[in-house]
């Protein structure tokens, strides 16, 4: 099911701008970037716009400037601002990957793809461009292109908890299961409280059978990332095979008392409805989902397959075009069967008319 959690997307600061350079302007830029580093976010944008005033086209100002902007939540204006760096500099590696991360955040996965590899035709060794593009692989379903590029970041940063994570996961979807549990325990040696890897772990405990170790594995996961949707979902999920779904609702209304637009969790408790065949109580989650989230793929899956159970069929069929629209890893099995049902249901529509 779904893997939903935009893993850790480092931004990267350097310093590559073409000279010359205002001296004065290297300096203010420089002491800009050791404040951001320390997130004394105040002091570090006056000297990143004293930067520019020295330089007006310094692009390495500009990017500092976006990661300050992304920082504060700001995505609009960590566009504008990394948009402008690449406008004096094209070749930019930091503010073409950082460009691509907030498009990723908005789920651009097309403009964040070409960002991330206008960074790595500059420097193919830029891990974290390079692990960006590898989770928008993974994202849209391409799995081939993906384990190549999770196998080069793994060789370039062998230390990245993140990587040997999302490998894991990876060969473990594809049935690799002593591949997976190995690149796991990495992941989880490197970095203990990293929820992806535990997450991935009760995913391969479940699908052995162990349902209590599945359960530990997902709560040290919401321990170590409160708000990691896949993990919520994937204990809601632990506990209904495990015949605890009272309680897997009960935890879950808490936390939409809690967070009542929390996305992951109207969907996890729309999917629990739905398993207990409470159409009506399931739809208005899953809609409120939808709602929170536009680009949800599991949740326009299931919806589509709630209102296809309750013959809603041009409701379903919209659902079903929105899933297809962006079709991750954790899903590529169902793409096959909404695919024949849409052609089915449109063969039929027509026969009918």
């Amino acid at each position: 099911m779904p893997k939903l959690t935009l893993l850790a997307l480092a931004l990267v600061v350097g310093c590559g701008s073409p000279p010359p350079l205002n001296p004065k302007a290297v300096l203010h830029q420089h002491r800009g970037l050791r404040l951001l580093a320390a997130n004394r976010m105040d002091e570090a944008e006056a000297e990143l716009t004293l930067a520019l005033e020295y330089n007006p086209g310094y692009a390495d100002a500009e990017n500092g400037l976006g990661l300050i902007a992304f920082r504060r939540g700001d995505l609009r204006g960590a566009v504008d601002h990394f948009r402008r760096a690449l406008g004096h500099n094209e070749d930019h590696v930091e503010a073409n990957s950082n460009f691509g991360v907030v498009l990723l955040a908005w789920d651009d996965y097309l403009e964040a793809e070409r960002a991330f590899r206008a960074a790595l035709a500059v420097d193919p060794g830029f891990t974290q461009a390079r692990y960006n593009l590898a989770l928008v692989l993974l994202r849209t379903g391409r799995l081939t292109p993906a384990h190549a590029q999770l196998r080069k970041v793994v060789a370039l940063a062998p230390e990245m908890a993140e990587a040997h994570a999302d490998l894991g996961c990876l060969l473990l979807h594809l049935g690799r299961i002593s591949a997976a549990d190995r690149e796991l325990r990495q992941a989880r040696s490197l970095n203990p409280e990293l929820a992806s890897a535990h997450r991935c772990t009760a995913r391969l405990l479940r699908g052995g059978g162990d349902l209590a170790a599945a359960e530990a594995e997902l709560r040290t996961a919401l321990r170590c990332a409160p708000s990691d949707a896949d993990s919520l979902f994937e204990l809601a999920l632990t506990l209904a095979l495990a015949g605890r779904v009272e309680e897997a609702m009960r935890d879950l209304a808490v936390l939409l008392r809690r967070r009542p637009d929390a996305a992951e969790g109207r969907f996890a408790m729309g999917f629990l409805l739905g398993r207990q065949e409470r159409w009506a109580e399931a739809e208005r989650h899953l809609n409120r989902a939808v709602a929170l989230r536009p680009r949800y793929p599991a949740a326009h899956l299931e919806l589509g397959d709630l209102l296809r159970r309750r013959g809603k069929h041009e409701q379903a069929r919209r659902h079903y075009s929105l899933f297809l629209e962006r079709v991750p890893m954790e899903l590529l099995e169902h793409r096959r069967r909404v695919v024949e049902w849409i052609g089915r249901d449109g063969r039929l529509a027509g026969g009918r008319s």
